[in-house]
């Protein structure tokens, strides 16, 4: 039985190709019937003609529709006149029954309205407009009063209550410009109580300032340890003088020289800081350079003069030691130095302890600053917004909403769009042609007569044995062995009925029993090989319809004429059978 589940699901597309030949006539018949409606509907149709015009919807103030109605719908939270907004308008019932009142047209509503249709044009800010009767200058009519109204209507329609809208933005906008100007005031004091003008530059060049600070103090701590490092060695020089030894312990450094050298460090630090701002070439930095030039020189003076005249006391007293003279210069200036480094550091230090209280705030003052300035910026550009909404309301308050124009009237149609000869009997031959396909199948499937081997196969799910004429050749018969060989005989069965399903096809069926009695086959052909029984002989039986007995046999085989129509019992009893049909011996009836 699943052999025959299978074929219920399968069709064979050689069969679908043979079904077709073989209906031919069903299939031109549907061809036919199809052309002769479609001739119908040419000849006999009602004639559908439409008129078609183009609209262009113009923005105020040549602001595109896209972007005006975009920002002004969500500042005010309503919609825009957009060209999807026009077709709806177009398409409305107040202005579709004005229409229809002056067209004089008695028709239902819903009819009527199917006459109209509105499309906006992709990436244009044009909308077409189409409007159909049963004549070419009734389309037109219909679509002139349409497009005459619809202008009339829109303007009306925009025009009812244009200051409403003006009124509001300007209110808000009033509103808007209080909150700017509040946190515009905020924003000042902050500025003002911090002493500040751009905080972020500010702080970028306090942080510059900062690391050049540490850079120079980590210099003069170095050069401080190095003039220690000098004066110690100074001192042990002076000290192998035998002489002046005394006379060098108690000299000291003028009071003169100490404020030379704190002028001097101020002066450094202040040059570095002009030069954070400007070019080493500028007249400000000149200035600068010029003053610490001026202290050095005033220093190396006062210590040339405190030398001179200690060594003047002395010379008084004993002779001078050149060499003890040259150390004590250089102890002088190295003890200056070191004074003048020290006095730089302090400086330094000091600067350094108000840029970290500084960097301490900053955080806090930032975070407030940052605060107001969103909150200034946010209201910056809502205020903004609010000014174009208004400036936008203003100009359509004056020319309207929107301004469509006529581009283009609508024109008398030359021909019907409905019914098309061409298409209309192209589409009847192929439903026609779908139609005869349909009914020659169905003709086919409701056929039962064993024609050929695509028939057998569909209507009994087994395979056409032998196609010939009675009687059989030996190597027909030989050929037939090979092939219930392969189906299975001898091997899972061993003995089949052969039965004939017609008078004439009785002797084909005795020499098939009789060739396979007792697993001989006479009179083989000699370019042919034996049949060979490795599992057992394969026997065949006659069986006829009208025998009184039923064979004992395994399977079963039918002969039976190209042509033979089942009825429906055999039909049946044939589904019945399942696998045990082995396959059918078509013979060729002369006629």
């Amino acid at each position: 039985m699943e052999r025959w589940a299978e074929r219920q699901e399968v069709v064979s597309v050689q069969w679908v190709a043979y079904a077709l030949r073989s209906q031919w006539k069903w299939v031109a018949t549907g061809v036919a019937l199809g052309v002769a409606l479609a001739l119908g509907i040419v000849l006999f149709g009602e004639r559908r003609y439409e008129a078609e015009g183009k609209l262009l919807i113009e923005s105020p103030t040549g602001v595109s529709l896209s972007s005006a109605a975009g920002s002004l719908s969500a500042l005010i939270g309503g919609g825009n006149p957009d060209l999807n907004t026009q077709v709806e308008v177009l398409l409305a019932r107040p202005l579709l029954e004005k229409v229809q009142q002056q067209a004089g047209i008695d028709e239902p509503y819903r009819d009527f309205a199917k006459r109209f249709r509105a499309t906006a044009l992709r990436n244009t800010n044009i909308v077409q407009i189409t409007a159909s009767d049963s004549t070419a200058d009734g389309a037109q009519r219909l679509a002139q009063i349409w497009a005459q109204n619809y202008l009339e209507h829109v303007r009306s329609l925009y025009e009812q209550n244009p200051s409403t809208l003006v009124q509001k933005l300007s209110r808000e906008l009033d509103n808007q410009e209080q909150r700017l100007q509040t946190i515009s005031q905020r924003l000042t004091a902050f500025l003002k109580q911090r002493q500040m003008v751009a905080p972020e530059e500010e702080l970028t060049k306090a942080v510059e300032k900062y690391a050049d600070m540490l850079e120079q103090a980590r210099n003069l701590e170095a050069q401080r340890l190095a003039l220690k490092r000098q004066i110690d060695a100074i001192q042990k020089e002076l000290q192998r003088q035998p002489r002046f030894y005394e006379a060098t312990r108690n000299l000291a450094i003028p009071p003169e020289v100490q404020q030379l050298n704190t002028k001097i460090a101020e002066l450094e630090i202040e040059r570095s800081g002009l030069l954070q701002e400007f070019q080493p070439t500028a007249a400000e930095v000149k200035i600068v350079e010029e003053r610490i030039a001026q202290a050095k020189r005033e220093r190396e003076q006062i210590l040339a003069r405190a030398v001179d005249q200690q060594f003047l006391t002395l010379s008084k007293q004993e002779a001078v030691n050149p060499i003890y003279q040259d150390l004590l210069k250089a102890l002088l200036e190295s003890q200056s130095n070191l004074q003048a480094t020290e006095a730089s550091l302090a400086v330094l230090g000091r600067q350094q302890a108000q840029f970290e209280r500084l960097f301490r705030q900053t955080p806090d003052t930032m975070a407030e600053y940052a605060d107001l300035k969103r909150q200034y910026e946010a209201a910056l550009t809502v205020w903004t917004e609010k000014v174009r909404a208004y400036e936008q309301a203003r100009a359509q308050q004056l020319i309207g909403k929107v301004s469509p124009v006529l581009l283009q009237p609508p024109a008398l149609p030359d021909r019907p769009m409905f019914p098309r000869p061409v298409l209309t009997t192209g589409l009847g031959v192929v439903l026609g042609l779908m139609l005869g396909i349909f009914m020659a199948l169905g003709a086919a499937f409701r056929n039962r007569a064993l024609s050929n081997r695509w028939e057998v196969e569909r209507l009994l799910g087994a395979p056409v044995l032998l196609e010939a004429r009675a009687p059989l050749a030996p190597a027909h018969i030989q050929l037939l062995g090979w092939q219930l060989r392969a189906l299975g005989g001898g091997d899972t069965w061993h003995s089949a009925a052969v039965m004939p399903l017609a008078a004439h096809a009785k002797p084909l069926a005795q020499q098939l029993a009789s060739a396979f009695q007792n697993a001989v086959v006479p009179d083989s052909e000699a370019n042919l090989p034996a049949l060979p029984s490795p599992n057992g002989a394969l026997t065949l039986q006659t069986a006829s319809p009208d025998a009184p007995a039923v064979p004992t046999a395994e399977r079963l085989i039918l002969v039976a004429p190209k042509g033979y129509t089942l009825d429906e019992t055999t039909y049946r009893m044939l589904q019945q059978t399942g696998d045990r049909l082995v396959g059918v011996v078509l013979v060729e009836v002369d006629t």
